[in-house]
C-alpha cells in the first residue's frame, strides 16, 4: 500500500511538471562528434571539449564556433576523449582526457597544453574544480585503487587525503564544486559523495542514497542546499537533493519524471536558475531541467540529443552540449537572426500554434501600413518574407520558427510553432 501511493505522488508531479520543447535554439557546431563539456570564461570567450580529441572555442558568445589544432595533448590511442574542462581566464585553463590520462594547462587559449606535475598516482582523471589558476582540484582515480582528488595551493600540487575511498579503479571522482573557500563536494561513480570542510586537504565519504546510482554531477547551491545528478542502474526518478550541506542525501520528487532520466551534468547559471541535462532512459530523449533556484519549482524540456554539460556567464543566457555535435542557447541569440533594427518592441500572434495563418498585433501607436514580416528557421535560415500582417504559412513544414516583423523603425520578434 505505501508503495501504491509513493507512486501516486510521483505521478503527481510527473504530469504536474511543465514539459516544453521551444525554448532552446539550435547552434552549428560543424562536427557530429559527442560534446562533452563546454565552459565560457567571459561574454564572447567560450570553449568545448569533445570525443576524438576535439576542441572547440568561440570568441563570439556562442554564435560561431571554430576548431583548436591544439598542440601538447597525447593522447593514447582509445582514450582520446577529452572529457572536462574550466577556463580561469580566456587564455588560461585545464583540461581533463581519456579517461587513462593525466590532465593538462593551457595559457595561450587552447593552442599549447603542458601536462599537470599532479601528485600521486592518479591514472584515471577526470573531475575539475579551479578556484583560480593556482588552486584548484582534479579528481579521478589510481591505477589500483578507488578516488582520488589532486590539490592546487599556490601553485603546487598535493594528494587530498580520502576518507573510506572504495579502492576501485573505476570509481573515479567525475565532478567536484565549492560553496566557499572551505566547503565543498566531489561525485564519485561509486555513489559516494566526498565532502570537504577545511578546503580540499580532506575528503570525507558519504552514500549519495540508499540505491547507489553512479553520480556523474554536484552543484552546491548555498551552503545548505546542494543536488547530485546519477546514471540510473535500474530506476531512477529525481535529482538527488541534500539541505544541509551534503550531509544527508534524498531523492528529490519536485523533480521527477517518468522519463526515469540519466541526470548528467548541473550548472547554476549567473541569474540564479539552476539547470540539469541528460538523456531518458527508455527513450534516448535528451532532456533539460530548470528550476528559478528553489526546491519546489521544476520545469523540463525535451531536446533533440543527449546533453552532457550546460554553462553561461554571469548572466540568464545559457547553453547546452550534447551527442552528435548538439548545441543549443535558451534565447535567440542577435547574430542568428538579422539585427538591423534598433528596438525590441512586443507582438502577439495568433493563433499560434497554426497550419495556415496566423496574424500579428503589434502596440497601437507602431504604423504598420508598411511593415516587413521575415520567418526564420531555428537554424537561423530565412525561409519566408511578406509585407502583411497577416502571414499564409501553408507551405512551411511544421516546426518551430522564429518571426521578425521590421514597422514604423522598430522590430518585433516571436516565436510560432507550425503544426
Amino acid at each position: 500500500m505505501k508503495k501504491f501511493q509513493l507512486l501516486l505522488v510521483i505521478a503527481h508531479f510527473f504530469y504536474s511538471l511543465p514539459a516544453h520543447s521551444q525554448n532552446w535554439f539550435p547552434i552549428t557546431s560543424g562536427t557530429t562528434k559527442n560534446l562533452n563539456a563546454i565552459h565560457f570564461q567571459s561574454s564572447s570567450v567560450g570553449y568545448i571539449s569533445g570525443d576524438d580529441s576535439l576542441l572547440l572555442k568561440t570568441t563570439g558568445g556562442g554564435l560561431t564556433w571554430n576548431p583548436i589544432n591544439a598542440s601538447g595533448l597525447n593522447f593514447l590511442g582509445w582514450n582520446a576523449d577529452i572529457l572536462n574542462l574550466q577556463f580561469l581566464t580566456d587564455s588560461i585553463g585545464y583540461l581533463t582526457m581519456g579517461p587513462y590520462s593525466i590532465s593538462y594547462k593551457t595559457i595561450d587559449g587552447g593552442l599549447n597544453w603542458t601536462p599537470n606535475a599532479q601528485a600521486g598516482n592518479n591514472c584515471y582523471n577526470q573531475g575539475i574544480f579551479f578556484f583560480d589558476p593556482d588552486n584548484g582540484f582534479i579528481g579521478g582515480s589510481g591505477c589500483f585503487q578507488g578516488e582520488l582528488i589532486s590539490r592546487l595551493s599556490a601553485g603546487t600540487w598535493s594528494q587530498a587525503t580520502m576518507n573510506s575511498s572504495t579502492w576501485d579503479s573505476q570509481n573515479m571522482i567525475v565532478d567536484i564544486d565549492f560553496y566557499n573557500s572551505q566547503l565543498g563536494i566531489a561525485a564519485s561513480k561509486s555513489g559516494l559523495i566526498f565532502r570537504t570542510t577545511d578546503g580540499g586537504l580532506n575528503w570525507d565519504s558519504i552514500p549519495s542514497n540508499p540505491s547507489m546510482n553512479p553520480l556523474t554531477s554536484v552543484l552546491m547551491v548555498n551552503d545548505t542546499l546542494a543536488y547530485a545528478g546519477y546514471q540510473s542502474l535500474s530506476v531512477g526518478f529525481g535529482l538527488y537533493i541534500s539541505i544541509d550541506g551534503g550531509l544527508t542525501w534524498a531523492e528529490d520528487l519536485n523533480s521527477a519524471t517518468f522519463f526515469y532520466p540519466d541526470f548528467l551534468t548541473l550548472h547554476q547559471s549567473g541569474s540564479g536558475e539552476i539547470f540539469s541535462g541528460g538523456v531518458s532512459q527508455g527513450s534516448q530523449t535528451g532532456l533539460i531541467f530548470r528550476s528559478p533556484g528553489n526546491i519546489f519549482s521544476w520545469n523540463y524540456d525535451v531536446v533533440d540529443q543527449q546533453i552532457n554539460d550546460i554553462s553561461s556567464y554571469n548572466d540568464s543566457t545559457v547553453f547546452a552540449v550534447g551527442d552528435s555535435g548538439y548545441i543549443v542557447v535558451n534565447k535567440i541569440l542577435t547574430g542568428l537572426l538579422s539585427n538591423n533594427a534598433p528596438q525590441l518592441v512586443e507582438i502577439k500572434i495568433s493563433p499560434n500554434p497554426t497550419n495556415q495563418y496566423f496574424k500579428m498585433e503589434f502596440p497601437l501607436h507602431i504604423n504598420t501600413s508598411n511593415i516587413t514580416t521575415k520567418i526564420y528557421s531555428l537554424l537561423g535560415e530565412l525561409v519566408q518574407i511578406e509585407t502583411s500582417t497577416t502571414i499564409d504559412i501553408r507551405k512551411l513544414a511544421a516546426g518551430v520558427y522564429v518571426i521578425e516583423a521590421f514597422a514604423d523603425g522598430l522590430v518585433g520578434r516571436s516565436k510560432l510553432v507550425v503544426e
